[in-house]
């Protein structure tokens, strides 16, 4: 597998065509978004308020732990990249093997959101899609369900800048999703600025954190959106965002979601 080096990523994409609206999932605002020229797709209606509820009361049953040393705390089940970088390639896939088992048996009892949206993008769009597979390791992970309730620090999601040493960092766009299983009291709205992260950003970034210094989005336009239960929206992870601390629990399912320069669609965590 080669290495994305800084000079090999994807320039930032320049914002005078970003659409003030949210569209539907179809392969214009598919490509529209990867492009960086539409800042939300909503899929509502994606779950319904039964399925929602079912596997927020499995996902109790199995118990959330905390992310590994990050602050402000976030909660998940499942596995992730971001928790890895310092342990290694063999302990998250055999991690992920682990991390299936769990997942298979809380969608078992509720719905299949991965399935969903696989067939749905598939679908809608004509690109081939599927869980991400590793050369030597096979299928990453995909599909943490989370708890944020005390909010997140201003940062990105892109492997090729994060995580440049897994095979999903080949990837020339990535965007992430989240199906919404549960409402926070108040709070916990995301907001998502019109500045994607470049190489000489990470001047900006913090100490022993993977946030960034709100310096970063100085002037950059910002959309903010509350979610509402049971909808699915997909935005561009390569801009910085970040979610609101809120009352209550605000529970999500997510993953990361790449398209390759042979426009075929792979998610993993």
């Amino acid at each position: 597998m080669s290495m994305v080096t800084a000079e090999a990523l994807p320039s930032a994409t320049a914002f005078p065509a970003w659409l003030a609206r949210v569209a539907d999932l179809t392969r214009e605002s598919w490509d529209r978004l990867i492009d960086n020229r539409l800042r939300l797709i909503r899929i509502p209606g994606f779950a319904s308020d039964t399925e929602c509820e079912a596997l927020v009361r499995e996902a109790e049953q199995i118990g959330f732990e905390l992310y590994r040393e990050v602050s402000p705390p976030i909660a998940r089940i499942g596995v992730t990249l971001f928790e890895h970088d310092g342990i290694g390639h063999e302990d998250y896939f055999v991690s992920a093997q682990k991390a299936r088992e769990i997942q298979r048996r809380i969608f078992a009892r509720s719905f299949d959101p991965i399935e969903r949206l696989i067939s749905m993008i598939q679908s809608r769009t004509g690109y081939p899609t599927g869980v991400a597979l590793d050369s030597q390791h096979g299928p990453y992970f995909a599909g943490t369900v989370r708890r944020i309730e005390s909010g997140t620090r201003l940062h990105i999601d892109y492997a090729p800048a994060e995580h440049p040493s897994w095979e999903v960092a080949q990837v020339c766009a990535q965007l992430a999703w989240n199906v919404y299983l549960e409402l926070p009291e108040s709070g916990g709205n995301t907001h998502i600025y019109e500045r994607q992260w470049v190489p000489a950003d990470d001047g900006h970034k913090e100490t022993d954190s993977y946030g960034y210094d709100s310096a970063v989005v100085a002037g950059s336009e910002c959309v903010t959106f509350k979610p509402t239960q049971g909808d699915l929206y997909l935005f561009n992870s390569r801009n910085y965002h970040l979610v609101d601390a809120s009352v209550g629990h605000r529970t999500t399912v997510n993953s990361a979601v790449g398209q390759t320069r042979d426009n075929k669609v792979v998610l993993w965590s």
